[in-house]
Order: structure tokens, then sequence, then C-alpha cells
């Protein structure tokens, strides 16, 4: 990621994708219980605040080594939000 502010936004956006998709599956199969739907979108935000918070408090701003590596673990755990969405069906 190029900034931080790159970085929000794009866990900003993919939080917004997951629930929309959560809110939709709840919409379209109305007859199955939702209620690891309603626990994924809890997850699902929960791991976002985690995420920013975590961008907003870098470890160490004067090591560019452990903020970069730092920033990529970021970048993983972003990719695993998606994983979430696999126990809603």
């Amino acid at each position: 990621m190029a900034s931080r502010r790159l970085l929000k936004k794009s866990i900003n956006t993919l939080t917004f994708d997951l629930v929309a998709e959560c809110y939709a599956f709840k919409l379209f199969h109305p007859e199955k219980k939702h209620d690891n739907t309603n626990q994924a979108m809890q997850n699902l935000v929960q791991m976002c605040n985690k995420l920013i918070n975590k961008i907003n408090n870098p470890i160490d701003k004067h090591n560019y080594k452990k903020n970069r590596l730092h920033f990529q673990g970021i970048v993983k755990e972003l990719h695993t939000m998606v994983s979430i969405m696999d126990n809603i069906g």
C-alpha cells in the first residue's frame, strides 16, 4: 500500500462489501437461521476496528523496517477477512 489513508480506505471498502453480502444472504435466504451471519457481521466489524487501530498506532514511528513488517502483517490480516464469510452458509 502506498499510504495509510489508502490502506484504511481498502479496509473500509472490503468491510462494507462483506457486510453487504451478509445482508444480501439474509434477504435471499429468509428460511435459514441467521445466527452465523450475524456473528460473521460482528466479527467483520471488530476486525475492521482492530486493523484501523493497528494502522493508527504503529510499533515504532522511526524504525522503517519494523513499520514495514507491521503494515505487511496488516495487509495479510486484511486478506483473511474474506475467510470469515465461509461460516455464513
